[in-house]
């Protein structure tokens, strides 16, 4: 399933980890901790569609993002191969809606360019919600869809000459939003102020991909990705109302990267990805840091149920309950078998990260069962939502997949 991913995301980089050396941070009573018992089996998968086959017969689906307004009101969007244009077959954006009992796919917008991926999405209100993503065919241009209440249409983003792409994006108010991603191979930022997308000047240097953007408010805007020269590394930039500015992580890794972010409250943020220890260790294992004012990196477990093996450990996504309970999940290779792919929970207590029990069918002992997760959020409800693909034998391809969380 990471090998699907890595075909359609545009940052090529293999996932992982965490290390030793965390800063202090502030503790929350011990006592007030949820005891373990609660962290038990508070994830359940629910059933979600697919787009329909194209003329193959066949369909591969994926969801890369998720943002709600309430427990009636979920957005989830991604990605489906394939579909007919004339002699060729492209991708195109794959939307999906919570209303409370049931998922149901939303048509794209008709004016969707003809091979699209859809990677992130952010809701403002049950009538006004933003998806962003890339169109690789002709000239990989960044992608924007709004949500009226009625139907998805596409929205004009600034040309961006040799690639274009957004891959995350964040609604502090209806006139008031801001994507991240890439183009022509530097960071990108654009901000939608309630009539057009315009480009803001991003802190960038070198090969740099912003894959995720978080926010408390116009004054307090976080994006996080990595950056490429030697190796990679984790990357981070504050908008403090008036401009951007580097916030450098602690990059003590052989090689990283960050693709998840949120914001706990102003001023306060978890970032989660991967790290390779070292060049004779380069397997991917989690990573978690957090800012507050400065990174500090926060250690992490991996799933490793074999201790003669390594195995590679990411985290895509993270979502914030409160400062003392923040989730995180991701994928992690299952043994024994052909090294394929499970969904990973992890949580913070407020003293540290541990690994949680996910939904047994996602823990099967079939090794031709392949799940993972993709992105995370919270609803003001508290509900947590997650979302990614799995394959379920026989299947041949991908399918969506989402999990509910209740804690």
């Amino acid at each position: 399933m990471i090998g699907a991913t890595m075909r359609r995301t545009i940052l090529c980089v293999f996932l992982a980890g965490c290390a030793s050396g965390a800063g202090s941070l502030p503790l929350e009573n011990p006592a007030a901790l949820l005891s373990p018992l609660t962290r038990q089996s508070v994830w359940s998968v629910v059933d979600s569609p697919n787009a329909p086959p194209g003329t193959d017969g066949l369909y591969d689906d994926q969801l890369n993002g998720v943002s709600g307004t309430g427990p009636n009101d979920v957005w989830a969007v991604g990605d489906v191969c394939c579909y007919p244009q004339g002699t060729q077959e492209y991708y195109h954006g794959l939307i999906l809606h919570w209303n409370g009992s049931k998922w149901r796919v939303v048509p794209f917008a008709k004016d969707e360019p003809a091979d699209t991926y859809l990677h992130g999405v952010a809701a403002v209100s049950p009538n006004d919600a933003w998806a962003v993503g890339n169109a690789p065919y002709p000239n990989n241009q960044a992608v924007a869809e709004h949500w009226n209440g009625k139907k998805w249409s596409a929205v004009p983003t600034p040309y961006i000459y040799n690639n274009g792409e957004l891959l995350s994006v964040v609604a502090i108010s209806s006139n008031n939003v801001w994507a991240a991603g890439e183009g022509n191979f530097s960071a990108i930022l654009e901000h939608w102020n309630g009539t057009s997308w315009s480009f803001v000047p991003a802190y960038t240097y070198g090969l740099t991909i912003l894959t995720s953007i978080a926010a408390t408010g116009p004054n307090d805007v976080m994006a996080i990705g990595t950056y490429y020269s030697i190796s990679s590394f984790l990357f981070a930039e504050h908008w403090n109302g008036s401009a951007w500015t580097y916030e450098p992580p602690v990059n003590s890794f052989y090689s990283a990267g960050f693709y998840g972010l949120t914001a706990v409250s102003r001023d306060r943020y978890w970032a989660v990805g991967y790290g390779e220890p070292s060049q004779a260790q380069q397997v991917p294992q989690t990573v978690t840091e957090y800012w507050n004012g400065s990174w500090k990196l926060v250690p992490s477990p991996n799933k490793d149920p074999k201790g003669s093996y390594i195995l590679n450990n990411t985290l895509y996504g993270v979502a914030a309950e409160s400062p003392k309970d923040v989730w995180a999940v991701g994928a992690w290779t299952y043994y024994p078998g052909s090294g394929t792919f499970r969904s990973l929970f992890e949580r913070w207590n407020g003293k540290a990260w541990k690994v949680q029990q996910g939904p047994p069918s996602l823990e099967s002992s079939n090794n031709s069962a392949e799940n993972e997760l993709l992105n995370l959020t919270k609803l003001p409800s508290g509900q947590l939502w997650g979302v990614g693909n799995q394959t379920i034998p026989p299947n041949c391809c991908s399918e969506t997949l989402t999990v509910q969380g209740r804690p």
